[in-house]
């Protein structure tokens, strides 16, 4: 290990952090953002299981092709035959991150850019009915991989907020991304079990109405941690379907 009172050693001090993480000290570059966390419940579990190396890259990539399909476009062959449609782009992600059971994306905005409005609406759309239908997807997934019990659930944390750009130091071209709204998005995407789509409700603006006419319910949730008590957007019918029990744990009417 490398002291730094040791005289004489500071620049093997800086040709090790080379190696590790670490950021140029300038003023980090804000931006108005999005950010999705998803994360796939019972993956280490999965991982854990024996002779399964081959299949974790395969079922990972398997997942993340339905995620491209959600913000590239494609045909989102997991929905029911009669909701079947094409899907267009929404906007590639100015940042991706694997984070072991899941993933982080996101995306950067300008003030008054159109797409702070209907099409995050619509990306909401998609990822809401992605998570209620994940099972389909992971039932396909074992023609690739039939031996092995697999992830049956994917939750999803959306957060709109201002992160800070940090640029890597000691790699060609490399960022990272630092802010509220990724962790309150990490937070809402792990905060009730039960819940497959949590997103913030700045995300989504309307009256009860009108979040209703678009499959969604407004409410508390007041133990988040780190975070307290924030609005939350939800899918109306798998609220509507949880026992009265959770509903008081986790969420409150407003």
């Amino acid at each position: 290990m490398l002291s730094v009172t040791e005289p004489g050693r500071e620049g093997d001090i800086i040709a090790a952090m080379a190696q590790t993480i670490s950021f140029g000290i300038n003023s980090a570059a804000r931006h108005m953002a999005l950010a999705l966390v998803y994360d796939l419940e019972g993956f280490s579990k999965f991982v854990n299981q024996p002779d399964v190396d081959l299949f974790v890259p395969r079922f990972f990539n398997h997942v993340s092709s339905a995620i491209a399909t959600v913000i590239y476009g494609g045909f989102p062959y997991w929905l029911p035959e009669e909701e079947r449609e094409e899907w267009g782009e929404f906007r590639e992600p100015v940042h991706e991150k694997y984070l072991g059971d899941g993933a982080l994306y996101i995306w950067t905005f300008s003030a008054n850019d159109p797409l702070l409005l209907r099409p995050t609406l619509d990306l909401c759309n998609r990822l809401r009915l992605l998570a209620r239908h994940f099972a389909t997807v992971a039932q396909t997934a074992y023609d690739l991989m039939p031996i092995v019990e697999l992830p049956r659930r994917i939750r999803f944390g959306l957060a709109f907020g201002e992160v800070y750009e940090l640029e890597r130091t000691g790699v060609q071209v490399s960022k990272e991304y630092a802010g509220v709204c990724i962790n309150l998005a990490s937070r809402l995407q792990g905060y009730c079990p039960q819940v497959t789509f949590a997103a913030s409700a700045r995300l989504i603006p309307g009256d009860t109405a009108d979040l209703q006419n678009h499959g969604y319910v407004r409410v508390i949730a007041p133990n988040i941690k780190g975070f307290g008590s924030q609005a939350v957007i939800l899918d109306l019918q798998q609220y509507q379907s949880l026992d009265a029990k959770t509903r008081t744990e986790y969420f409150a009417e407003e």
